[in-house]
């Protein structure tokens, strides 16, 4: 199926239309996560927080590298658990040991992230 689609892409050549759509879905996407799921809307929350008080308080370059880093960290860990409990719930609708297992793996790679965002704002804002 993969080779497939290559083969077609390669066949279509660069089109600036695809190109196009395909920051169209992962708009969409990003969209959806924040709608239809609540810890999405927190981490947001959290986001425009730290952006603001990182602004007020006159962060270094060195600083603010970090704190986009770990921002960006963890929407791509909230994007990723989101999108496996999509395809986990598609895929296998009733409850199944495994699949919990996966999602709730997916969900420490959040908490991980989550972690780090929280040292690199401690290590920010904490005046020493």
């Amino acid at each position: 199926m993969k080779q497939k689609t290559e083969r077609r892409q390669r066949q279509q050549g660069f089109s600036l239309r695809a190109r196009l759509a395909s920051f169209s879905y992962a708009f969409n996407g990003l969209l959806t996560m924040v709608a239809e799921q609540h810890n999405a809307r927190l981490h947001l929350v959290a986001a425009m927080s730290v952006v603001g008080l990182g602004a007020l308080t006159g962060l270094t370059s060195l600083e603010w590298m970090f704190v986009l880093l770990a921002i960006t960290l963890v929407w791509m860990a909230e994007a990723l658990n989101t999108a496996l409990e999509y395809l986990a719930d598609a895929a296998v609708p009733e409850t199944h040991e495994l699949v919990g297992k996966a999602k709730d793996v997916a969900a420490a790679g959040v908490l991980i992230a989550a972690a780090f965002a929280l040292i690199v704002a401690l290590w920010a804002f904490w005046p020493f």
